[in-house]
């Protein structure tokens, strides 16, 4: 088997070990606070995600930013001119246009590079989601599977994730245009917090509604037991916003219900972060 690097964008969060063993790399995205472009790396190289955090409390304008198909050029050639194959797992194409940025570098690079790939995976997910397939791609390669192989193994894969989100600020909702004006002002009057999840094909949806942070997180488990298997061990992903408190009660929660669980609790990327705002959570797993 022709050896070749696993990558994954940082709009995916994962266990930081697999970084630091070299087992997956990870590629760096931009954003925007007040005009000023930032880099988020996961690393010290990056913005520190704690202070992209207080830039969320105090309402900053931010937005992100899409890999263009010249940024994966530049990022991935040398590693294809040195003959050395990439998979890469990409942010949902439900949410950005940069997975299909990468497919066009990819047309470019391939056909310029007769012995090296690069191959994108649209994850049609992100943070704690996309950490949980690529752990999958991580043992893919371990156990042996060629680059195809494992593409193949992910695309069923990918499918069977699934994830529940707890959103705190409407405002951030309405400005990444997930909701309307008008129902991020009455939800806001009424302390309404919106229950998230992926749709199949990598975009967003509210399925629930709830009165205060209690009842949403009680409705999480709900949603969470009603789509996982809780007999056999598996991962799980709580991603927050820099609230380690909520995410230790989220955590301590679905421990209760599934004691065969591995839960891995993690600082929501930034890229991600920008869109649900301070006190935000997602739980990822892997459904039935």
């Amino acid at each position: 088997m022709k050896d070749y690097l696993l990558f994954m964008d940082v709009s995916g969060d994962i266990d930081k070990s697999l970084v630091e063993q070299g087992k997956i790399k990870l590629v760096p995205m931009e954003f925007v606070i007040n005009g000023d472009v930032k880099l988020y790396t996961d690393d010290e190289n990056g913005m520190d995600p704690i202070e992209f955090y207080e830039f969320v409390k105090q309402k900053e304008p931010m937005s992100t930013t899409q890999i263009s198909p010249s940024k994966w050029t530049e990022y991935f050639e040398p590693f294809l001119r040195e003959g050395q194959s990439v998979l890469c797992l990409c942010l949902s194409s439900g949410l950005s246009n940069s997975y299909n940025s990468a497919v066009t570098a990819a047309q470019e690079l391939n056909d310029k590079y007769a012995d090296a790939r690069f191959i994108p995976v649209d994850s049609i997910r992100a943070t704690g989601i996309t950490g949980i397939i690529a752990e999958r791609m991580i043992a893919n390669k371990e156990k042996g599977m060629s680059i195809d192989e494992n593409f193949a193994d992910l695309e069923q894969f990918k499918h069977k994730t699934l994830a529940c989100a707890y959103v705190d600020d409407l405002d951030c909702l309405k400005r990444g245009g997930r909701i309307s004006r008008t129902v991020a002002f009455f939800g806001g009057l009424m302390d309404i917090k919106p229950l998230i999840q992926f749709n199949a094909d990598g975009t967003l949806s509210v399925w629930g509604k709830q009165r205060g942070y209690k009842k949403s997180i009680a409705n999480m488990i709900e949603y969470y037991l009603s789509k996982t298997d809780t007999e056999h061990l598996q991962t799980v992903y709580i991603t927050h916003a820099n609230d380690i408190n909520y995410a230790n009660e989220l955590a301590a929660k679905v421990k209760e219900v599934n004691p065969n669980v591995d839960i891995k609790i993690r600082l929501l990327s930034p890229i991600i972060g920008v869109h649900l705002g301070p006190s935000a959570m997602v739980l990822g797993f892997v459904g039935k």
